[in-house]
């Protein structure tokens, strides 16, 4: 990532850009000229030469020129800076909202956090540009003006910094590379945090996956991250300190070395003097400002790579549907010889489910079994829409479902997958107070009437529940949405005896009088003759797709009760 990259992402957000920055070049090139020959005549004992009776007011003048200019651009700069940092932020979480199951796993939560804070770097930037574009008005024209003084002299200078650049910059492309490790050490952080936090309960329950994951992995990668931090600050404090005494270096150039030289006069090098001096203030800033222009360019880069990795989504809310926000009424559903498949290349490892092909019939309920690693969690990712097929169709009501129709296909379907997660905001909107008599139903249902606690005035419910009502609250958002197909996948394995007998012996029975299509993982199998179909997987295919007559079905109850 080039700074010339970074220029033309301002002005792809302002036409402007350019024509603000040359505005400020030119103004502050005349003001710090005029300063600086201001200050040479007065060494000199010489009057300026254009109105010298108002030298005073023209000195106060320019300067007060160059400050009103440099703050109007500063403020324009922080503007457009917080408009682009609000539409780098804003981009990344529409983009991956709007990315597929697969696409988001592959890509890994940690990468968006860490995508997330390196955009609050960009808030560095009117800072950073002021200071190098400032800085850099200021050694042109004070290069300008040696040159003009003495053209040998200002060459002399002129390779003096040319070889002070070569040395930051072959310094520097050091320096960044450290900055990237120090970035990919701050992705597999986030990824052990997340582990530690999401899986607090696992990690207390081993002494030595609890003291491997800090020692060997969070404790580690901080101490790479450490070792690396300071062999960085160290590289930038030696360009600041070498950059620093180089000028005291090159002053003795010019007090010792120039005259000799070229012959000079005190008169002739005096101005050298005074330009280093002046010079030393703006390289010093040039050179302290670097770290944050790292960062910066840094920053950029990490974020256009993840958004150009989740920018490819297999979803695209921008194109038209067939299948309307909302749902036609569920008769039929269709696989026809659906196959997915996932590589994890880290792993070096392929997954393949399927050709899966089979028949959803309006009012069924469907239990899908089978042993772990079988595919049925990746049938339910298929038949839900979070994950879209390698090859095969979906028909919905004999309808083909397009891939660029899967947003609203997905929204047939109700679902609540093994690890359920449920939101602490009313995002759905949801009518969640004591008054509304669906919700109250649904609540007596789920047998939780004197234990969810809502607050009719933000309409929300309290979810710090146990695993199993955590389920049975999930399930009455789910049936709020009013949605005729209905999965689950292990719902009842965390409900207690009773409430599991209760779930199959009389809610799924008026889930199915609701008009409810339910389609649920499970292996609770004394209970399999409350399904309409047993559907079982193994090895990523359906092996099994049994049809449990009614007849059958009072001949396993008799068998059940003997």
């Amino acid at each position: 990532m080039s700074n010339m990259h970074l220029l033309k992402i301002f002005q792809s957000q302002s036409r402007f850009f350019y024509t603000a920055l040359l505005g400020l070049g030119i103004i502050n090139s005349f003001t710090f000229s005029v300063l600086l020959l201001f200050i040479n005549l007065t060494i000199a004992g010489k009057p300026f030469p254009i109105w010298p009776q108002y030298g005073w007011l023209i000195f106060f003048g320019l300067l007060a020129v160059s400050v009103v200019t440099t703050k109007v651009f500063q403020t324009y700069l922080v503007k457009l800076t917080q408009q682009i940092l609000y539409g780098f932020e804003l981009n990344i979480v529409d983009q991956l909202r709007s990315a597929s199951l697969s696409d988001f796993q592959k890509l890994g939560s940690e990468r968006v956090y860490t995508a997330i804070n390196d955009v609050r770097v960009l808030g560095l930037v009117p800072e950073v540009m002021i200071v190098i574009v400032n800085s850099s008005i200021i050694v042109v024209c004070a290069l300008a003006y040696l040159c003009y003084t003495s053209v040998a002299g200002g060459l002399c200078m002129l390779g003096l910094m040319l070889g002070m650049l070569i040395f930051y910059s072959t310094r520097n492309k050091a320096i960044r590379k450290n900055l990237g490790k120090v970035r990919d050490l701050q992705d597999k952080y986030h990824k052990y945090l997340l582990d530690l936090l999401n899986g607090f309960k696992e990690v207390k329950m081993s002494s030595v996956r609890n003291r491997n994951l800090f020692t060997l992995f969070i404790k580690a990668n901080r101490d790479n991250a450490k070792a690396l931090g300071q062999q960085t600050a160290v590289r930038y404090l030696d360009n600041e300190l070498i950059g620093r005494y180089s000028w005291y270096f090159a002053l003795g150039m010019v007090i010792f070395v120039l005259p000799a030289l070229f012959n000079m006069r005190v008169q002739d090098y005096i101005p050298f003097i005074i330009v280093v001096l002046y010079l030393m203030g703006p390289l010093s800033s040039l050179v302290g400002i670097m770290t944050h222009l790292n960062n910066i360019n840094i920053a950029v880069e990490r974020i256009q790579s993840v958004e150009k990795e989740i920018s490819t989504v297999s979803v695209s809310d921008s194109k038209p549907a067939v299948l309307p926000c909302k749902c036609p009424r569920f008769e039929s559903l269709r696989f026809k010889n659906i196959c997915f498949e996932y590589t994890d290349h880290l792993k070096q490892k392929s997954f393949t489910v399927g050709p899966i092909s089979l028949n959803i019939n309006k009012g069924e309920i469907i239990f899908v079994t089978g042993g772990n690693g079988s595919g049925k969690s990746t049938f339910m990712n298929l038949l839900t829409g979070l994950y879209q097929a390698s090859a095969g169709s979906i028909s919905y009501n004999g309808h083909p479902v397009p891939l660029a129709e899967y947003n609203a296909y997905s929204d047939c379907f109700s679902a609540i997958f093994t690890n359920s997660y449920l939101f602490s905001e009313n995002y759905d909107g949801f009518d969640l107070r004591t008054e509304n008599t669906e919700l109250m139903h649904y609540i007596n249902m789920m047998q939780l009437k004197h234990v969810l606690i809502i607050d009719n005035d933000t309409k929300k419910i309290d979810i710090g529940l146990s695993k199993g009502q955590t389920k049975r609250l999930a399930l009455i958002y789910a049936l709020m949405e009013n949605r005729e197909l209905l999965v689950l996948d292990e719902w009842a394995a965390e409900q207690d005896p009773v409430f599991r007998t209760y779930f199959y012996e009389f809610v799924l029975a008026d889930l199915k009088s609701m008009g409810k299509t339910i389609i649920a993982v499970t292996h609770d199998d004394h209970y399999f003759h409350h399904a309409d179909r047993i559907i079982k997987f193994d090895y990523g295919t359906i092996v099994n797709d049994q049809t449990i007559s009614k007849v059958s079905k009072v001949a396993e109850l008799d068998q059940l009760f003997v």
